[in-house]
């Protein structure tokens, strides 16, 4: 989730009441109350379906600082779980709920809730949750109670140090509700307090964001160890016994067999603690296999680790020294950075290195942002916001797509962008609708002819990218709790499973919200609308409800991807008490042979 700051901004309207949303007189009356005092037409939700309410009620409240209209959002959704929870006699998630949706009506303007309402097609049940935002905000609390609110803030306070957000709201919800008094104006002021901390921490964090894998220090992990390098002979007899333990990956040639020989020894060398000898060889070997794979990553990554690990050795010169003979132009640029984190045309070369080709977006944005070109340094900010509204997932795309028209087909400046613009759009398409579904969708099918079928993300595959792997293909059900593909597995042999990115289906076990219960293999839906974020289900530890997920006989539950072992493979929708069972829908998988991998 991405923090916004807290405005606390009163508006100068006068408090919305619930007839300013209820039908005129004529049209529908407004709802009868229950024994609680809650409107009739607020629905009954169960303790699953408040919780996420909750979740999606503080989303919005933090989204509304963007997009003020977000508050009604957010009012209406705690007023449904609000609902739940008088029933329970939960104090504390009552008061919590109460103090939010205080703040939320105070952000609240007409025309927002009569636009909200209208989008809503006169629905009862968003008329009676406003009403009871109304009542809950307008309800009198006598001066007696001042302390009593005060202390709930407080508390809150203690317990939750670093949630400045929420410590905001509470305190504003004592200062406005006793006003003038002592404990009024104390609040008040630890409510500024709170809110000045938020948008510090804000500020920490986005200069965090700015900063880059050159500028940033190297964090040691003050827990290691640090011993001598291992003299010459011992690091030739510990390198000859490296290539002897992996003498089979060694000897295999193709480049993505390499690369997976480099995870594996990097992999080994994170894991190697108590035998220095075998650490500063695994790592010796990676970074010249690194080299060779042009995985320069890996390169900065063990000589990081060897920094660590060794008393004596300098990160900067381990770099320096294992780049030192590449006349590399990216390599160059690289130890430029070393000297000068701040090299724009250096920042440039290496940022689109990381991008295009290493496929590191996390790393090569910060990087686009320090350097000399304008279109890079300006899409970097655009990526650094990790916009989630569809116009804005749409303008990324677009800039990537343009960027991308330059290149040259089959080189990273085409493909590169190309990849990212897919990216966004991808995130994008679920939430477009008019004209602008057809044009994204003919521009997707433009990409996917473009780009080659190597280096695939499989947790982002198009359709047509999915048609086009070759391997055989099974249909896993919702219906049954387990389906057996036929696949038997043994040791040695590898397999990727790889679902169809827009099947879907309907598992017998989610938590709706009134969106749609149709889910991907992900357990995610595919049918959000514009400027919302859905939080249907719930999570059992890795996996959402209604995931696709695999097992190999009775063993532990994996999301589909590489797979190896001994014994029968099955599939099915994950529940988080059992397997799912009974649910309607089919979600086709191919299956890739993957020794290579």
């Amino acid at each position: 989730m991405r923090p916004f700051p807290l405005l606390l901004v009163l508006l100068a309207s006068a408090s919305l009441s619930a007839a300013d949303v209820t039908p005129p007189k004529g049209e529908t009356p407004p709802p009868a109350t229950d024994l609680l005092g809650n409107p009739t037409d607020v629905p009954t939700v169960s303790k699953e379906e408040a919780a996420v309410l909750v979740v999606q009620g503080k989303e919005a409240m933090i989204e509304s600082n963007d997009n003020p209209r977000r508050s009604v959002d957010a009012a209406v959704a705690f007023s449904k779980a609000l609902k739940y929870y008088e029933t329970t006699g939960d104090t504390d998630t009552i008061c919590d709920l109460e103090a939010n949706i205080f703040w939320c009506k105070k952000r609240m303007n007409l025309d927002d809730v009569k636009s909200f309402v209208a989008q809503k097609s006169g629905d009862k049940t968003v008329v009676a949750a406003l009403a009871k935002v109304d009542k809950v905000a307008n309800k009198e609390v006598t001066a007696d109670k001042a302390d009593e609110y005060f202390s709930r803030a407080e508390k809150f306070a203690s317990k939750n140090p670093e949630n400045f957000e929420q410590i905001s709201v509470r305190y504003f919800e004592v200062a406005e509700r006793f006003v003038g008094t002592e404990v009024g104006i104390k609040a008040q002021k630890l409510s500024l307090v709170a809110q000045q901390n938020q948008m510090k921490a804000i500020k920490e964090a986005q200069d965090a964001q700015r900063e880059t894998l050159f500028s940033k220090p190297t964090k040691l992990n003050g827990k290691i160890q640090q011993t001598a390098v291992p003299s010459t002979d011992t690091q030739k007899s510990s390198a000859s016994s490296i290539r002897t333990l992996y003498k089979s990956d060694f000897a295999k040639r193709k480049p993505n067999q390499k690369q997976n020989l480099l995870n594996k020894l990097m992999d080994q060398a994170r894991t190697t603690k108590d035998d220095p000898v075998m650490l500063h060889a695994l790592l010796t070997a990676a970074t010249d296999l690194a080299m060779e794979c042009q995985d320069f990553y890996a390169v900065i990554s063990a000589s990081d680790l060897m920094a660590m690990n060794f008393s004596g050795v300098d990160a900067t010169a381990q770099k320096k020294t294992a780049f030192g003979k590449s006349k590399n132009p990216t390599v160059l640029a690289i130890i430029k950075l070393l000297d000068n984190p701040e090299d724009g045309d250096a920042n440039t070369i290496v940022g689109k290195y990381f991008c295009y080709e290493a496929q590191k977006w996390d790393l090569g944005i910060p990087l686009l942002m320090h350097g000399t070109d304008a279109d890079m340094k300006s899409l970097g900010d655009m990526e650094q916001l990790k916009p989630d509204g569809v116009a804005q997932q749409i303008e990324l795309g677009d800039k990537w797509y343009d960027i991308g028209k330059k290149g040259r087909k089959g080189q990273p400046t085409l493909e590169g962008p190309m990849g990212r613009a897919l990216y966004w759009y991808q995130l994008a398409e679920p939430k477009i609708t008019g004209i602008s579904k057809d044009r994204i969708a003919k521009r997707m099918d433009e990409i996917d002819s473009l780009l080659p079928m190597t280096n695939l993300n499989y947790e982002s595959l198009t359709a047509k990218q999915w048609d086009r792997l070759k391997g055989g293909m099974a249909v896993i059900s919702a219906a049954k709790d387990r389906n057996d593909i036929g696949l038997r597995l043994t040791a040695g042999k590898k397999y990727r499973i790889v679902p169809h990115p827009t099947d879907t289906w309907q598992p017998t076990t989610y938590y709706s919200s009134g969106n749609s219960r149709s889910v991907n293999w992900k357990g995610e839906s595919l049918t959000n609308t514009p400027n919302t974020r859905q939080f249907i289900y719930f999570t059992g530890g890795d996996f959402k409800e209604g995931a696709m997920v695999m097992q190999i006989e009775n063993g532990k539950w994996m999301k589909p991807g590489l797979v190896e072992g001994d014994g029968r493979l099955w599939l099915g929708p994950f529940s988080d008490y059992a397997w799912g069972a009974g649910g309607k829908g089919e979600i086709r998988i191919k299956i890739l042979p993957a020794d290579d991998e």
